[in-house]
């Protein structure tokens, strides 16, 4: 059986059904490269571009630029990498779809669950920044922050019932709006501008430099979650590789362009970028403005990011990994109705324990972050094993690289995601028992 593709089996043996469980696949073809574009730099420009470059910052002073330079550049082969993986593996699993082809059915089970999983508890933090930013620019106390961050959870998950055409629409005129924002706070920040502000270059030394660039390297995450469209793309074998073409030097511009800009101006010890860039000129306007650019910005984001959650439930649910009545979808629009639902409830879930039990959205960023890492590198040896082509093998190599240095500096999450991944391993064999088959081992696989 081909490791591509794989259907639900049948509970009554071991021959797959035809079709997915509980539902029909979307309808065919919904965007093209100019909606991959919109979801890559609406996927990679959300929280990091408000507050990470205050953060290296910090960490190296002006020196934090190069480490923005570098990433710019090193992103460039995972963008690539998953950019091929989602041309040559159309299917709405991401990640695991190419970890099946390379690894087996037991591995992308794993990696399938451990996506939906950390997509769960990952998302909501975008609705806690949303919520801190609303907070701040209404003056509402911040014990509003968690029930505010459901309501904006909520409000993306309506947003992606309209179905991914009318989403890209939306999501294309926002972000014309978001970079015309941005452009328009450096274009502001110019008159404040010096070069003074750069001096002394390195003034923590140049290994500060390495690690400013970790926590830069977390605003790069996201070229993966594009890749659950996939079914939904026009043409995806070249949609994907002209999208990446374009989308990466977009993004790593526009963190270039930002944290230039406000390493250039008075910054202080201030964390608010955004407003570090509209200056005091403009008086207490510029923290309004600030906020409501903030919260377009996120609100984009999160909206990408439930997007691929959404998508990335579905294939699990038509792989026997959740509930097959999960996997129904709007014959008209495509969206996964009951699944986003499913993801509300979720989201309002954790958001409501992170309340209970004062949870910090900073230690879920980097669990995330570690999980995604871990995926990573599965991923890149998938790649290898997957009669890769020369440019896919140079990306695998390269992402695997990249992966194992950033790994551990996440610290203390790093055990966790791996008893995360453990978890998830041993609940698919449970998952495949239940279903009356053996998972075949890679080495069974018929390539």
């Amino acid at each position: 059986m081909s490791a591509i593709g794989r259907s639900p089996v049948d509970p009554s043996g071991t021959e797959p059904v035809t079709g997915p469980v509980g539902g029909d696949r979307p309808p065919p073809a919904g965007i093209g490269t100019r909606g991959l574009i919109v979801f890559y730099i609406t996927s990679l420009i959300g929280a990091g571009v408000l507050g990470v470059p205050s953060v290296t910052a910090s960490i190296a002073g002006p020196a934090s630029l190069l480490s923005w330079a570098v990433l710019a550049f090193a992103s460039y082969p995972i963008a690539v990498l998953f950019a091929e993986m989602s041309a040559r593996h159309v299917d709405a699993s991401g990640i695991s779809a190419l970890v099946r082809s390379g690894l087996g059915h037991r591995a992308a089970d794993t990696a399938n669950t451990l996506l939906v999983l950390v997509y769960t508890f990952g998302n909501p933090v975008m609705g806690v920044i949303s919520a801190r930013y609303f907070c701040h620019l209404t003056g509402m106390d911040d014990h509003w922050v968690m029930y505010l961050a459901i309501g904006f959870m909520l409000v993306s998950v309506a947003f992606n019932r309209l179905g991914i055409t009318m989403g890209a629409r939306i999501q294309n005129a926002a972000l014309v709006v978001l970079l015309a924002c941005l452009g328009g706070a450096v274009l502001l920040a110019v008159p404040s501008m010096s070069a003074d502000h750069y001096r002394p270059f390195a003034p923590h030394g140049w290994t500060a430099v390495g690690t400013s660039s970790v926590v830069a390297f977390f605003s790069f995450l996201g070229w993966e979650n594009v890749s659950s469209v996939a079914e939904e793309v026009r043409d995806p074998a070249h949609s994907f590789r002209r999208a990446i073409r374009f989308a990466v030097p977009v993004v790593g511009l526009i963190y270039l362009a930002v944290a230039a800009a406000y390493l250039a101006v008075d910054h202080g010890d201030g964390t608010v970028v955004m407003s570090a860039l509209l200056g005091p000129d403009l008086g207490r306007i510029s923290g309004t403005l600030g906020d409501l650019l903030a919260l377009l910005i996120v609100m984009v984001a999160t909206n990408a990011w439930v997007l691929g959650a959404s998508r990335l439930s579905l294939a699990a649910a038509r792989q026997g990994l959740l509930p097959g009545w999960l996997a129904r979808t709007d014959p008209r629009t495509g969206a996964p109705g009951r699944m986003l639902l499913a993801l509300a409830a979720g989201y309002t879930a954790v958001l409501a324990t992170m309340g209970v039990l004062d949870v910090n959205e900073d230690r879920i960023v980097v669990l995330t972050s570690a999980v995604f890492l871990l995926l990573y590198v599965a991923a890149a040896i998938a790649a290898l094993r997957d009669r890769p082509t020369p440019a896919m093998r140079r990306s695998a190599w390269a992402t695997g690289a990249i992966a194992l240095v950033f790994l551990p500096f996440t610290g203390s999450a790093l055990p966790v995601a791996a008893l995360l991944a453990l978890g998830a391993f041993l609940a698919t064999g449970v998952l495949a028992r239940r279903r009356g088959r053996t998972v075949p081992l890679p080495s069974d696989e018929v390539k």
